[in-house]
């Protein structure tokens, strides 16, 4: 059995393949943890840093994946890495499924979840802002920090 797209001149074109894996990956981000994750830290630190670091993890994964995806059927039987690719999709859907089923409130849950995990990090990042403080300041507690000027 061949490819679907075996022939060169029957491939889709660049805007059919853009925009389906714009539509697709836009369809499967959407509420996943990583989207809470981004909303909560875009309202405690600056919205254009979060952005920059979502979108720069994004392209860093769609990388990697593009090159799995181009490498893996020039190293392996075409066969194979079909079978693969279904293989891997049934784990993870199954996987999905029962994350799903054990889910409570669902998104809520994720994003308790989520919440405390970036307090936990706020904490520590509170705890050593103190400490370097205490370090630096050499413990004196009081001043101001005024100089006095005339």
């Amino acid at each position: 059995m061949e490819a679907p797209y075996a022939d060169a001149a029957v491939q889709p074109g660049f805007t059919h393949a853009f925009v389906q894996s714009f539509f697709v990956i836009l369809a499967t981000e959407i509420g996943d943890k990583t989207f809470f994750i981004a909303a909560i830290m875009a309202m405690r630190h600056s919205r254009l840093t979060v952005w920059t670091g979502a979108v720069g993890a994004l392209v860093v994964m769609t990388v990697l994946s593009t090159l799995l995806g181009h490498m893996a059927p020039l190293l392996l039987p075409k066969a194979y890495t079909h079978y693969a690719a279904v293989l891997l999709f049934l784990f993870f859907g199954v996987r999905m499924l029962r994350e799903a089923k054990d889910a409570g409130e669902g998104a809520s849950d994720e994003l308790e979840e989520v919440e405390l995990e970036l307090a936990k990090k706020d904490d520590v990042e509170s705890a050593d802002a103190l400490m370097a403080d205490e370090e630096g300041g050499g413990g004196s507690s009081g001043g101001g920090g005024g100089g006095g000027g005339g």
